[in-house]
């Protein structure tokens, strides 16, 4: 983790939340310092409590924008996701 200042945390969202195992994960970490940007499939409720979760789990850590998208439509996401990772400056071009 010291050698990065952006992290990307991805999951499911299940019944409004990313799984559990997410907030083992993130509670084992040092985010102190770190930026973390959340993304998820998700049914129907987008993000659903992730940032807030996250926010709780990641000390230290500031949140940049997250992105969901809907499970169904992940196979044709690709423009959604590069314009994402455009906006928050992952990606040039």
């Amino acid at each position: 983790m010291d050698a990065y200042g952006t992290v990307l945390l991805g999951s499911p969202i299940w019944n409004v939340r990313a799984p559990m195992i997410m907030t083992t994960f993130t509670e084992a970490l040092d985010f102190s310092g770190k930026t973390v940007i959340p993304f998820t499939t998700h049914a129907m409720s987008g993000l659903g409590t992730t940032e807030r979760d996250y926010a709780a789990s990641c000390g230290g850590a500031t949140f940049g924008e997250g992105l969901a998208v809907r499970g169904e439509k992940a196979r044709d996401a690709d423009d959604e996701v590069g314009s994402w990772l455009r906006r928050i400056g992952l990606l040039r071009g």
